[in-house]
């Protein structure tokens, strides 16, 4: 059996075979695989901390925006000479961004003169900077209260609780900056960020025009307005602020996934979804669950080589991803490669023993070597599972 048919969604070729029993081979799963709900940020975010699971992270251990170095600021309220000294020589390594360096001094001058607000704004933005952030909250509320109206130190405050997943206190922070400084255009972001990470996409969205009103050319704002936009069910909005990220900062492969997330799950425009993944993911290597989506687009799109190569790719990164060994064996299978696609369902299989499309296909491929006995039992398990399913291959049995 070796005739090859373009994969048709499960309930068409359940209607077609009902109507007239034509022979259907294997079929790969019939719509993208959500993970239980939306992958935004699969793709399309930065992240606090990796996810786990078959769902891609929608972050990485990076925030999406750039800290900008604030300028160095001299200080006034040095109690000796030699307070002043451990100072002005951490502001010389901090100004040649040699922090870890800068670190020691400054913290030997809040040593002599503890009111030394400056140097520790210092040490808690190194901190900061270093992924130090439980270690960066007092230093940054000691300059709080010794200046109340410290803007940037309010921001990098509730960029440590960010961090931290303190969303309440960060946003708290972030709320005060805003209230010292109206146009922290970092800070807007920073809320709209958390509003997005809460579901709040309507609050996310406000806080986000504000910030691009304050600063026009803000591509990570315009991403997590796509994500925002998205999750509102406003698709060409999203595919919009998407586009404009990638405008203003064409490396940007967050924005490349992100759009490729609409086309995929929202507006089923695979051939667009497949170029965005690509490009995303040669911006923006190793996720696994873009490299799936890509592979299941290459699939729909009768690529069956490209698609076994991204699939491959998603499995090496997730070896524990049934949906990939699924998705595998049906390029496997398109391409007459019977023994091996088997193979792949097979490993779905022992990762998700309840996978009715992997039965299914695992089925098909069984028939497609004759081997109807294996069918069979492929068509057994599918009864208890899958009564569709088993019905449809029962019919390529017989």
């Amino acid at each position: 059996m070796s005739i090859l048919i373009p994969r048709v969604s499960y309930l068409i070729a359940l209607l077609f075979l009902v109507s007239c029993g034509s022979v259907v081979l294997a079929q790969h799963d019939s719509g993208p695989v959500t993970g239980g709900g939306i992958i935004g940020g699969s793709t399309t975010r930065t992240s606090s901390k990796p996810a786990t699971g078959t769902t891609a992270p929608r972050r990485t251990t990076t925030t999406s925006t750039t800290r900008r170095v604030p300028p160095a600021r001299t200080t006034t309220d040095t109690k000796t000479t030699t307070a002043d000294a451990y100072y002005q020589q951490g502001e010389a390594l901090y100004n040649a961004q040699k922090y870890s360096e800068a670190l020691e001094p400054y913290l030997k001058a809040v040593q002599l003169n503890p009111l030394m607000s400056n140097a520790w704004y210092r040490i808690g933005w190194i901190y900061n900077d270093q992924e130090q952030y439980d270690s960066a909250i007092d230093p940054l509320k000691r300059v709080i209260s010794q200046q109340s109206d410290h803007a940037a130190a309010n921001f990098e405050l509730g960029y440590a609780y960010k961090k931290l997943e303190r969303y309440a206190e960060a946003l708290a922070a972030f709320n005060t900056a805003i209230r010292i400084k109206p146009d922290y255009a970092g800070a807007y972001y920073e809320l709209g960020w958390i509003h997005n990470e809460q579901k709040n996409y309507q609050e996310a969205v406000r806080d986000l025009k504000s910030a691009i009103s304050y600063r026009s050319s803000y591509p990570e704002a315009y991403n997590e307005m796509g994500y925002a936009s998205r999750n509102l069910g406003r698709y060409t909005e999203a595919i919009e602020d998407y586009q404009e990220a990638i405008r203003l900062k064409p490396d940007m492969g967050l924005a490349h996934l992100g759009l490729g997330d609409v086309y995929y799950y929202n507006t089923k425009q695979y051939a667009l979804a497949a170029s965005s993944y690509k490009r995303g993911l040669e911006l923006r290597p190793g996720n696994a669950t873009a490299e799936y989506n890509l592979g299941w687009c290459y699939n729909d799109l009768e690529r069956y080589n490209d698609a076994a190569a991204e699939l491959r790719k998603a499995i090496q990164i997730q070896p524990n991803y049934p949906e990939a060994h699924n998705e595998l064996g049906y390029a496997l299978h398109q391409m007459g490669r019977y023994n091996e696609a088997i193979q792949m369902y097979l490993a779905a299989i022992s990762q998700k023993t309840d996978y009715a499309s992997a039965h299914y296909n695992l089925g098909m491929s069984y028939l497609a070597l004759n081997n109807r006995n294996l069918a069979l039992q492929q068509y057994r398990i599918l009864q208890r599972i899958d009564q569709a399913r088993a019905t449809k291959l029962f019919n390529q049995i017989k």
